[in-house]
C-alpha cells in the first residue's frame, strides 16, 4: 500500500516510476488467495480510514463498489457485545481482491514482478541476479523494515535509522466449518486466538483466522501443518464445534504488524537519493502505510518543482 500510493502519485503527475516486487503479483498483505468459488485474504482483514486524506481515497473505492462498510453481527465470548461498534467504526472490507486496490493505486507506474531487490545503492538498485540498475531520481523502498535492513549495507546511517524497529508476527488460516455462532466476525477472548472473519466470497463456511502474537510467538518456527493443527484444535474448543475444521490454506506474516516504528512518514539520505517508507516507518495499518507513500510523493513534486523554479 505505501509503495503503490507513492508509485502511483509520482506517476500521475509525469514521471517515470518502476516498481519492482519479488512476488507474482503486487498486495504484499494485502494479497489474496484463491479458492475455487472465488477469492478470500489471509492478509490485512479490513481497512480503516479515521482520518483525511485517506477517508476520501476511501470514499472513491465505496463509490466505485470496490469496498463497503463492514456490516453483520460480531461475536464476543457467548454474546454480542459492543466491541463491534467501538473497534469497527470507520472499518471497510473489500468486495474485490484487495491486490487489486493495489494495482488501481499503482496508475501508470510501470510494475516488473518475480524481480527480486538485493540492495540498495546511492540512486541505484541492485537485483538478485547481479543486474544493476541506476540513474534513478530517487529510489524508494516500502517494505517492512526487517527485511529492507540488509539491504542497506551501502548506507549505513540509513540502515541505523531503522534499528530499533520491532514487528511482531501473526499466523493466519483459511479455514472451513459447520456449526458455531451466526456471525461475521468472531473476537475470541482467548491468548491462541485473536479474530475469524467470514469470507463472503471464498464459498460457504470459509473463515480467515488469525493467531494472538502470543500463539505465532510460540509456533514462529513451527511447520505450518502443527501450526494449522494446533490452531484448529484451539477454534473448535472455543466455539464448540461438533464437526472437524477443514483446513484450506496458512500463511507466517513474520512481519505482520510494527510494534515500535521510526516516526513521520518516511526517512531519508539526501546524499544518497533513498527513502524508506511504510508501516515501520508511519505506524500500523493500511492508512498509515498510504499516508506514508502519499506525502512522500508530495514531498518530491514540491522539492522538484521549487528546483525548476
Amino acid at each position: 500500500m505505501a509503495g503503490a500510493s507513492c508509485a502511483g502519485a509520482l506517476a500521475a503527475v509525469g514521471w517515470e516510476v518502476e516498481v519492482f516486487d519479488k512476488a507474482r503479483a503486487a498486495g504484499g498483505r494485502l494479497s489474496t488467495q484463491r479458492t475455487e468459488p472465488g477469492w478470500a485474504t489471509l492478509g490485512t482483514p479490513f481497512i480503516s480510514a479515521r482520518r483525511e486524506p485517506f477517508r476520501s481515497q476511501v470514499r472513491d473505492w465505496v463509490r466505485q463498489g470496490w469496498v463497503v462498510p463492514v456490516r453483520g453481527k460480531v461475536w464476543q465470548g457467548r454474546a454480542t457485545v459492543s466491541w463491534g461498534e467501538a473497534q469497527l467504526q470507520n472499518h471497510f472490507r473489500p468486495t474485490i481482491e484487495p491486490s487489486q486496490l493495489v494495482r488501481q493505486l499503482l496508475g501508470a507506474a510501470r510494475l516488473h514482478t518475480g524481480l527480486r531487490v538485493a540492495s540498495l545503492q546511492p540512486r541505484t538498485i541492485i537485483l538478485e541476479n547481479g543486474e544493476r540498475r541506476g540513474d534513478y531520481d530517487c529510489v524508494i523502498c516500502a517494505i517492512p523494515t526487517p527485511q529492507a535492513i540488509p539491504m542497506l549495507d551501502a548506507l549505513p546511517l540509513l540502515r541505523e535509522r531503522l534499528d530499533e524497529v520491532r514487528y511482531r508476527p501473526i499466523w493466519s488460516f483459511l479455514m472451513r466449518w459447520e456449526g458455531g455462532p451466526a456471525a461475521d466476525v468472531i473476537k475470541f477472548d482467548d491468548h491462541l486466538l485473536n479474530l475469524a472473519v467470514r469470507q463472503p466470497f471464498g464459498g460457504p463456511g470459509l473463515w480467515a483466522v488469525y493467531g494472538s502474537h502470543e500463539f505465532t510467538e510460540t509456533y514462529l518456527e513451527a511447520s505450518a501443518m502443527e501450526a494449522s493443527n494446533r490452531a484448529a484444535s484451539a477454534l473448535m474448543g472455543l466455539l464448540g464445534l461438533a464437526w472437524p475444521v477443514e483446513i484450506e490454506a496458512s500463511h507466517l506474516w513474520r512481519h505482520a504488524r510494527p510494534h515500535t516504528t521510526v516516526g513521520g512518514f518516511w526517512v531519508s539520505s539526501r546524499e544518497s537519493r533513498v527513502a524508506l517508507i511504510g508501516d515501520g516507518i508511519a505506524g500500523v495499518g493500511v492508512e498509515r502505510a498510504w499516508e506514508s507513500g502519499t506525502r512522500l510523493a508530495q514531498a518530491l513534486v514540491q522539492a522538484r518543482e521549487e528546483l525548476l523554479i
